[in-house]
């Protein structure tokens, strides 16, 4: 699925949070949104998701306006992993991955075995077989989120948009989850603070500043060290580790 952004701004009163932004994501592409806390990544992401009424521009999914969908179709389309999806709900964790069937099935109709099975791939491709009977209030914070990944996973949706996936997770579910965002057949979008995982295993780039894109492309010409000390202020030292992966050293904060 082609993700499409054409001008879009939206923000609060007396305030722009995204302003003027226009972005192409071809079908299977990874493209890693990155910038400072405040940059608009997390805003740009729920608007992408349907999820803000725009002040300006428009989202489309393979050329149709998403504004023209109720949510039970955009759910069908797109699925969407926040930073902080929590629940109060007493919930088993198979009970949470389970709720990314809802858009697939009638409202009067309960879980068959197919929606069981996609439930039970999930569960085994997030590494939480072991733990589909535990309650939600048992589970750790990475727990948590590698269920809300997995609940995505069982939307089965052309799209996907990530919300700084890789909080709360160990290093071994970081590497995991972000080798399933490159190599998953569907269109990612996921906003990351990592910039090394982020030149790793995304397609391209996007650097976010002050609510616009200051820069995208391929990771070697976004994580520039004039770029980064202009949008982060900081002292950065571009090169590659003993694997050949991209690195990011930093010296100081800017003052």
């Amino acid at each position: 699925m082609r993700i499409t952004v054409e001008h879009l701004s939206w923000g609060v009163p007396g305030k722009i949070i995204v302003g003027d932004v226009n972005l192409r994501v071809e079908p299977g592409e990874t493209v890693g949104l990155i910038g400072p806390n405040g940059s608009g990544k997390s805003s740009l992401l729920r608007c992408m998701a349907g999820l803000r009424t725009l002040t300006t521009g428009a989202v489309r999914y393979d050329g149709v306006d998403i504004a023209s969908w109720p949510a039970r179709e955009r759910a069908r389309k797109m699925a969407f992993v926040e930073q902080t999806a929590d629940t109060d709900s007493d919930l088993r964790v198979d009970q949470v991955v389970m709720l990314g069937r809802t858009a697939h099935r009638p409202r009067w109709r309960g879980p068959d075995a197919t929606d069981h099975a996609i439930v039970a791939a999930a569960l085994e491709r997030l590494d939480l077989t072991a733990l589909a009977d535990r309650s939600w209030k048992q589970l750790s914070g990475g727990e948590r989120q590698r269920a809300h990944l997995a609940r995505a996973l069982a939307q089965q949706t052309p799209g996907l948009l990530l919300d700084e996936p890789t909080n709360h997770l160990d290093v071994r579910h970081q590497l995991e989850l972000m080798e399933l965002a490159g190599r998953t057949p569907q269109t990612v979008v996921v906003a990351l603070h990592d910039l090394a995982l982020a030149a790793r295993y995304c397609d391209r780039l996007v650097l976010m500043h002050r609510g616009t894109v200051a820069a995208e492309g391929a990771a070697e010409d976004v994580l520039t060290a004039p770029l980064l000390r202009e949008v982060f202020d900081v002292d950065a030292e571009i090169g590659r580790d003993s694997l050949g992966h991209l690195a990011v050293g930093y010296r100081e904060p800017v003052r």
